[in-house]
């Protein structure tokens, strides 16, 4: 693996620790309500895009241009999300032009 690509892997995986500690900060308040908070599912979102791309990055199943499309995307979704904009973060993260892997490469 290239080091820009294990760097880049690092700085997602760094982002979705921060975000995930904050948000676990923050979602007792919601929870008194009786429905999951809508940070759980930013979160949760979150945890899955960065999956989805450490898996097309690793097939090479996507361009260049096209895997940073979606990192972009993907960063604009988890600001909003940090930002306490649950909504709009959401709304980026299923407008994310990225589904499973449709090859795997055998080791």
């Amino acid at each position: 693996m290239a080091p820009h690509a294990r760097r880049s892997r690092a700085r997602i995986y760094a982002q979705a620790f921060v975000v995930g500690c904050w948000l676990a900060a923050t979602c007792g308040a919601s929870q008194a309500e009786g429905r999951p908070p809508l940070s759980a599912a930013c979160l949760a979102w979150n945890s899955h895009i960065a999956d989805l791309i450490d898996q097309h990055r690793t097939v090479h199943e996507l361009n260049d241009d096209q895997i940073g499309d979606v990192v972009r995307l993907f960063y604009q979704a988890q600001s909003s999300c940090s930002a306490l904009r649950f909504q709009e973060g959401l709304a980026i993260y299923e407008a994310i032009p990225i589904g499973p892997v449709a090859s795997r490469r055998l080791r």
